[in-house]
């Protein structure tokens, strides 16, 4: 009853709240002691008309509150790919930048291992549905009437809930019984229809119903059109719920009352006048031939398309995710809100402002052909054109930036917007594909984008104990480098060069390590690197700077710590608070490739950081379960506390699965001199033993955390 079971079904250690000590900890065999997560990026980009490339962020918070840049690459429509994050993420904040400027932002929660999005598909507002199957006649129906002509009443003594049509039928209905629905899976034909009493009405796949008066008159009631065609013949006024995946042709006026709700997910076509005193969320395509008014106490949301063949009326509040194209005037009336989000659209003949407009999200636009009067009350806000080919005739409103009198918003057209704005404007001087406005190197075709682990505005830690094979004190501080990760990629996110810029904290011992770092690609794969420190002159490289005798690429960042991070006559540096400190500079170390590599072939999980030890080039020390290199000497592995097995893939554990050297997702306080890392950080312990699944956060800077005292 102490084991429990992990997700793999590999079993997992009790938590040993009493453990006092680093090397006490008994931990799961698969924990690597790994601080963060490698996620699968998926992201796609849909309808935007666009030639040039788009550019994708990630962040880890908002971007406009400082959030830091995670990962930036390029796609003409689908990117795939592979990003780090800390393992405590739960959310990432996704950008898509246009090549015209105008941009989006999506926050996306965390869930597993894959993380996606897709621009430009719209996101409904509203009440929607986005799966539906129709019922049939086959099954549930109490009573069914097949090819029947006549009046059907159902009232309240009768035992019918469930009332069916197959085939044809021609008559009246009148549901007087609370409850019952009438399901129409044939054609009917019928005068008049009334549904009481919370009765409803479902026109199943291929249905159809052609009616004079339909009268659906209690508001707990509901008509559901599915992959079906439903006419009305005179005045349709529902008092409760209407859904329509199908077809709906009302031939007169169409009002939605009071208590009613319209949710269409297809088409609807009113000859007349719709008028909206309701609930009316648009998810597809309405076209009226008269007038739409959307009157007081109306809620209504279009996230596609209504073409208005006279005048809209808008007298309450009004969101709109597409395109609303009106024929003749556009009446904003006092009190009402209209909101436009992200790329939306209204197009009129005339317009009379006597209420807010406001643009949220990327800018969209107002498009007017005629006359233009801004009265008063009237003011456009937020990221909103608009557009009067003649000019504002009459403005006693107010224009609030960045809302603003223009025509230059590019609005791609779509299944939803058929008319859409203006033509894409972009520059690319090096004709690399990559819109100048998203290329960071706009002069250089071999360059355009970027990623970084941990993130543009942070570093990670590397903690190493440098007494390997024998157990050391546990402090890790014998070297503490802070690091950060940047590629620099091409137009097709291949990588052009590696930035490693580091700073050497601390060194808690008196040995002289020196620094390096493999890649899982061929020496002669590159073609320079820059900024290496050597004072020991024993390093022996390849012309293109990369370590000789190495089958990977190997870079020795520094061969000698107390070189990069000079002491002051102490026995260590910056690891006991009594000691005069030394200045942290930082370095910056490029590796440029003779041809761009794919990102898997360069990915962050394949860096493999090491150092070695007192000057002995064959004494490397690695992160768990990395490999040596090939100039390591293997005869170290397995001495002293060592348990490595190469056979099974084990480097660099003790018998109890315990690391000499720790990675951090975040910059790192390090514990001062002898002071274990157990001791100092109060949830060390419980993270190790839970295999990362608690505490995963335990080395950030948080109230509880640490031992302040015992924090350098």
């Amino acid at each position: 009853m102490l084991w429990s079971c992990s997700k793999d079904g590999a079993k997992t250690n009790p938590i040993d709240n009493s453990v006092d000590e680093f090397s006490e900890l008994v931990v799961p065999s698969n924990f690597n002691f790994e601080t963060f997560k490698n996620l699968n990026l998926n992201v796609n980009i849909s309808n935007q008309g666009f030639t040039n490339d788009y550019k994708v962020k990630v962040y880890d918070f908002f971007p406009s509150a400082g959030g830091g840049l995670i990962y930036s690459g390029l796609t003409d429509g689908s990117l795939n790919t592979t990003i780090r994050v800390p393992s405590y993420t739960s959310k990432l904040y996704l950008v898509k930048e246009d090549p015209n400027g105008s941009s989006s932002l999506q926050v996306i929660d965390v869930v597993g291992n894959s993380v996606g999005h897709t621009f430009g598909k719209r996101k409904l507002k509203g009440k929607t549905s986005t799966a539906v199957v129709s019922p049939d006649c086959n099954t549930g129906c109490d009573i069914t009437y097949n090819n029947h002509s006549g009046n059907i009443n159902v009232n309240s003594n009768d035992p019918e809930n469930t009332v069916c049509l197959t085939g044809s039928f021609n008559g009246q209905l009148n549901i007087n019984k609370g409850g019952v629905i009438v399901r129409i899976c044939g054609n009917a034909t019928v005068s008049n229809l009334s549904l009481n009493n919370g009765s409803s009405l479902v026109l199943t796949d291929g249905a159809s119903l052609d009616v004079n008066n339909l009268n659906l008159n209690s508001s707990s009631g509901e008509i559901t059109v599915y992959n079906a065609t439903l006419t009305v013949n005179n005045n349709f006024s529902p008092n409760g719920k209407l859904t329509n995946y199908g077809t709906i042709n009302a031939t007169r006026t169409f009002n939605i009352n009071g208590n009613g709700e319209l949710i269409n997910n297809g088409f609807i076509d009113v000859t007349d006048n719709l008028n909206n005193n309701g609930d009316l969320t648009n998810n597809n395509s309405i076209v009226t031939g008269g007038n739409f008014a959307l009157n007081g106490g109306a809620s209504t949301i279009n996230n596609c398309s209504i073409i208005v063949g006279e005048n809209i009326s808008v007298n309450n509040d009004l969101d709109n995710y597409g395109l609303i194209s009106v024929n003749d005037d556009m009446r904003f009336n006092g009190g009402a809100i209209t909101t436009l989000y992200d790329g939306a659209m209204m197009e009129g003949a005339s317009a009379t402002l006597n209420s807010s407009i406001v643009g949220s999200g990327t800018t969209s636009l107002i498009k007017v052909s005629g006359n233009t009067s801004i009265n008063g009350s009237g003011s456009l806000n937020g990221n909103l054109e608009y557009c009067d080919a003649n000019g504002v005739e009459t403005n006693n409103g107010n224009i609030n930036a960045p809302a603003a009198l223009a025509c230059n918003v590019y609005i791609p057209t779509s299944s939803c917007n058929t008319s859409g704005n203006g033509t894409p404007s972009v520059s690319d001087a090096d004709n690399d594909g990559v819109a100048d406005g998203n290329d960071l190197f706009p002069n250089d075709p071999a360059r355009a984008g970027e990623s970084y682990y941990p993130g543009a505005n942070q570093y990670g830690t590397l903690a190493f104990e440098d007494l390997w094979p024998g157990k050391g004190d546990y402090d890790f501080n014998d070297i503490v480098l802070d690091f950060r990760y940047r590629l620099i990629t091409d137009a097709n996110n291949e990588v052009k060069d590696i930035e490693i810029d580091y700073a050497l904290r601390a060194i808690g011992g008196s040995l002289t390590n020196g620094f390096g770092m493999e890649f899982s690609v061929p020496s002669s794969s590159v073609s320079n690197v820059t900024g290496t420190q050597y004072f020991e002159n024993n390093i022996a490289l390849n012309g293109n700077g990369t370590e000789a005798a190495q089958s990977n690429a190997v870079v020795i960042l520094f061969d000698n710590a107390f070189g990069v991070l000079p002491n002051s006559g102490t026995q260590t540096v910056n690891t006991n608070p009594s000691d005069p400190a030394s200045i942290v500079d930082s370095n910056k170390v490029t590796i440029t490739f003779a041809s761009a590599m794919s990102q898997s072939q360069v990915a962050f999980n394949t860096f493999n950081p090491f150092i070695y030890i007192g000057q002995d080039r064959g004494k490397e020390l690695h992160l768990m379960d990395r490999e040596p290199t090939d100039l390591a000497n293997l005869n170290y592995l397995g001495t002293g506390d060592d348990n490595s097995n190469p056979s099974s893939g084990k480097y660099y554990v003790t018998e109890n699965n315990l690391p000499w050297a720790l990675e951090m997702a975040a910059s790192f306080d390090y514990p001062v001199e002898k002071e274990d890392i157990v001791q100092t950080y109060s949830l060390f312990a419980t993270w190790a033993q839970s295999s990362g699944a608690s505490s995963s956060d335990w080395y950030l800077d948080l109230p509880g955390y640490r031992d302040n005292a015992k924090v350098y």
